[in-house]
This record gives structure tokens, C-alpha cells and sequence, in this order.
């Protein structure tokens, strides 16, 4: 699968369903992410809640407006305070074993990428060696959307 992956690290780990957020402390402390998909089926965003292994993904559509650039933006206008790094990593094929260690090896990062399992939609980054699912319901939150 083609796609380009904007991954942000964030310096927090939260439950949404707890509504709790903590900073990461250290090395150990697996971290939130806050990713977008660009592929054939569109543009997806993507949140990795850590304490619970939880994900929200959210089809933002085929807009020709939602870009990488729209993208950056919105990440640092609702989570500027919390980014720890952002990486943009271009692939030909994420099913490719070789070019996920080259891609996650350039930045430093285990190759844990995962292709959406319901219908190979999107494709996101695991922070950890969980199993993330998606496990509550998003609702109206102080962090928005673009």
C-alpha cells in the first residue's frame, strides 16, 4: 500500500475514556501519537491513546485541500504544547518489510507500522509492541479538528 505517514510524538500518554493525561516521564513511558494517513482511500487522522492502547481514526476525506501542510497546521494549533517530534515518511509499499526498517531506521524508530485490519484503509505506527484497538467512543473534546 502507497502512503505517506505524518507521524507526531507526543510528550503525554492519556486514556480518553478515563480522561486522564500524564506526562511521559522517561525512555520506558510509551508515549500518545497523533498521525495522519495519505493514501488511495484519503486522508485519515490518526490517535494512539497510550494507557489503554486505544485508537481513534477519523476519515477527513479526498479533499484536494487536506494536505500535508493542512495537517502540520492543525497538529501545531491544538497540539503544539505536546509534540515531541513529527516525521514525514514516504512510502512506495508499507507492506515491505525492507522499506519499513529503512523508513523507521532513518528516524529511529522500531518498524511497528499496522495497516488498518477491517479494510486496509490506513496505515499507523505502534508506539509500543501492543495490540491498539479501538476500545471508546470519540465525543466533542478541547483538542478539535480541523
Amino acid at each position: 500500500m502507497r502512503g505517506i505517514l505524518f507521524l507526531a510524538v507526543l510528550t503525554v500518554k492519556s486514556s480518553y475514556s478515563r480522561d486522564i493525561e500524564l506526562s511521559v516521564e522517561g525512555p520506558n513511558d510509551v508515549p500518545d501519537t497523533l498521525q495522519w494517513w495519505f493514501g488511495a482511500s484519503g486522508c485519515w487522522r490518526i490517535h494512539t491513546y497510550a494507557l489503554d492502547h486505544d485508537i481513534h481514526a477519523y476519515q477527513i476525506g479526498n479533499s484536494p485541500q487536506t494536505t500535508l501542510e493542512l495537517a502540520k497546521q492543525n497538529n501545531q494549533k491544538n497540539y503544539g504544547d505536546v509534540i515531541a517530534t513529527q516525521h514525514v515518511i514516504h512510502f512506495a509499499d508499507c507492506a515491505n518489510r525492507g522499506e519499513l526498517e529503512a523508513e523507521f531506521g532513518r528516524i529511529g524508530f522500531v518498524p511497528r507500522l499496522e495497516v488498518d485490519v477491517d479494510h486496509g484503509r490506513f496505515a499507523f505506527w505502534k508506539p509500543d509492541d501492543a495490540a491498539y484497538s479501538t476500545k471508546s467512543s470519540p465525543k466533542k473534546r478541547s483538542r478539535n479538528l480541523p
